[in-house]
């Protein structure tokens, strides 16, 4: 971002510098335009834009909000040592207020027509957060626990036993659920309290919490599926909660249809406890 008429001469004052860093800790390229450096200014915001896309399409889905985290932090900083650094003359306030404007006006079309439209498809396609609303999975995801969701797991494979999975609700298109996967196509499933039968074998599952069983359940005690034995149906998949005694599971919605499941659940990128307000910093990170 070259600007060939930087002329290194003074013009601005130290209390105006102070707020041309702090401007582009916010926007980046506002404080270059505090200070004169119009096209700097335009240029920051549409620079950083197009290398948080390139570098969305480029790192694994495992590292996605932290690239972006990193690219958004480090932006703002480079934005504002650059600041620290653009020497101009005093400009005109009205030559700020446009330049303010340009910046304003860049940015909302590099967001709207570029960095919204694919992000959006990177979503649909790629990766998907989302965000744990109840204690169904529980140990293992907590509400409040921010997952990412892997949408090309399944593109060149199946989904596996014992994978977490997120698919839209059978009974209510606009919102998704997310349990594990215990029953394959074919197999033959019958779940006798926390325990689960598969072809006659119980299914190890060394994720449950036998603690939970005391928990008071807020489901019927009977099923509609694989109180008895009951075969799963071709391109369909039978999915727990880990959390048995309070899940909305296939026992009580039918069998999930591989066309309903969005993705893998990949790893846990951060995780707000609501009732404490406070931040689970020993679950960020954990992969699922």
């Amino acid at each position: 971002m070259s600007d060939t008429s930087d002329v290194r001469k003074p013009g601005v004052g130290r209390f105006r510098r102070v707020w041309a860093v702090l401007l582009s800790l916010v926007l980046p390229g506002a404080g270059h335009c505090l200070l004169g450096a119009f096209r700097r200014g335009v240029g920051w915001p549409v620079v950083l834009g197009i290398l948080g896309l390139l570098l969305l399409y480029a790192v694994p889905v495992a590292v996605t909000i932290w690239s972006q985290l990193v690219v958004n932090i480090a932006g703002r900083a480079a934005a504002a040592i650059d600041t620290a650094w653009t020497v101009r003359p005093r400009p005109p306030w009205a030559r700020v207020g446009a330049a303010w404007a340009a910046v304003i006006i860049s940015t909302s079309l590099v967001n709207f027509a570029l960095v919204t439209p694919l992000a959006s498809y990177y979503a649909q396609h790629y990766a998907q957060a989302f965000v744990i609303p109840t204690g169904g999975m529980e140990p293992t995801l907590l509400v409040g626990d921010s997952v990412m969701i892997d949408r090309s797991a399944y593109r060149d494979r199946a989904p596996q036993r014992h994978d977490i999975v997120v698919f839209a609700h059978p009974r209510d298109e606009k919102h998704d659920s997310v349990k594990r996967i215990v029953g394959m196509p074919g197999d033959v499933v019958v779940v006798r309290g926390e325990q689960v039968f598969v072809n006659g074998q119980v299914l190890r599952e060394s994720y449950l919490d036998s603690q939970l069983a005391a928990s008071t359940s807020a489901l019927p005690v009977t099923c509609g599926y694989a109180c008895e034995p009951t075969t799963v149906p071709t391109d369909s998949y039978f999915v727990l909660g880990d959390n048995r005694n309070n899940s909305e599971d296939s026992r009580f919605l039918g069998f999930i249809k591989r066309d309903r499941i969005k993705g893998k659940a990949h790893s846990i990128y951060w995780s707000w406890d609501i009732p404490e307000r406070r931040i689970r910093t020993d679950r960020i990170g954990r992969l699922l």
